[in-house]
């Protein structure tokens, strides 16, 4: 009986190898410009703060339809009201006849009042991290993704997310509002949604939120590794948020919070302004949702390298791997 360990170790390695080649892989090289970002999130703070059925926040909203329709995507208000307030959800398509799988989210108001400021409890704050941060990397995205991957991602900026404990509103009321007008064959068709929420300060730290999706967040958080990214995107479990992705997970559909826990210290205080921020960080979260939305498969519904060049190969060289090793194997008896 002729000894085949030899043969069946060699197996193993170089599947393992082209597995491990194509998890988490990288293959888009990232365009997403931090300062571009960051000028995204300025514009949005010169309107001053921006809390629901605010003028503020109307113009900001104007501001965020014109931007995102200079790129030609389709943009469309969902327009509902919540405790007397008329509030506004900002959907943008790029093929408003095609379901998108990725739902790619931000919050753009902010907190009517700096609850977290003990000597400026009832002042409005600017919200430029929260709020700002994570609508500026949306519209980046609206910005640089390819045009044959933007049928692919529906962005859903979301409005009263930030009042809850004030004057009796509850929070994430945008985000509850959108899922609650999905139909069962849109949720079907819904593969990701993805919130970016408090991504722009300076010292970002992101650890995995304990409420998200495990697999999908393991891919986001290895896409990142692949991109050198692990001193930010840490892989180490957060604290549970109640945040726009909470809708998405209670009608049963994958989500992920991409969100700095602990929560920075400028968190719902008046210290939250841009100076706060930086385009790096904007541009770290930036480039991981990027190359997420270009290398996801949209027939199959996975992550991979597109194509997978290298598991291709592998598997076809596979059978001829084994004969010479035969072969070599006859000679030496």
């Amino acid at each position: 009986m002729r000894d085949l360990r030899p043969v069946s170790t060699i197996i193993f390695i170089v599947l393992a190898v082209s597995v491990l080649q194509v998890s988490g892989q990288v293959t888009h090289t990232p365009i997403f410009d931090g300062e571009s970002a960051y000028s995204f999130l300025t514009a949005q703070c010169d309107f001053g703060p921006r809390p629901p059925g605010s003028e503020n926040l109307t113009l900001c909203r104007a501001y965020i339809v014109e931007t995102l329709e200079s790129f030609n995507w389709n943009v469309s208000i969902q327009n509902f009201t919540y405790m007397e307030t008329a509030c506004a959800n900002i959907i943008a398509t790029w093929n408003s006849t095609t379901d998108s799988p990725i739902i790619l989210g931000a919050h753009y108001d902010t907190r009517p009042n700096a609850t977290s400021d003990t000597l400026n409890r009832n002042l409005p704050i600017l919200g430029a991290n929260d709020g700002a941060s994570g609508t500026a990397v949306l519209m980046e995205l609206a910005r640089i993704l390819p045009i044959v991957d933007r049928s692919k991602v529906e962005l859903v900026f979301f409005d009263a997310e930030d009042s809850g404990g004030i004057g009796g509103w509850d929070w994430i009321q945008g985000s509850t509002y959108y899922v609650s007008q999905l139909t069962t064959q849109r949720i079907s068709t819904i593969e990701a949604m993805i919130l970016a929420d408090m991504v722009g300060d300076a010292n970002l730290y992101l650890p995995k939120e304990i409420t998200s999706t495990d697999s999908l967040q393991n891919v986001i958080w290895s896409i990142a590794a692949g991109l050198g990214y692990s001193s930010t995107f840490v892989d180490t479990p957060g604290g549970p948020v109640e945040d726009d992705h909470t809708p998405f997970l209670h009608a049963q559909i994958p989500a992920v919070d991409i969100i700095q826990y602990p929560f920075p210290s400028s968190w719902h205080t008046l210290e939250d302004t841009p100076d706060k921020c930086s385009a790096e960080s904007l541009e770290i979260v930036g480039e991981v949702l990027e190359v997420f939305v270009v290398q996801y498969n949209i027939e199959n519904g996975v992550f991979l390298p597109d194509p997978p060049y290298t598991l291709y190969a592998t598997v076809i060289a596979i059978p001829f791997i084994i004969i010479l090793i035969l072969l070599y194997q006859r000679k030496k008896r």
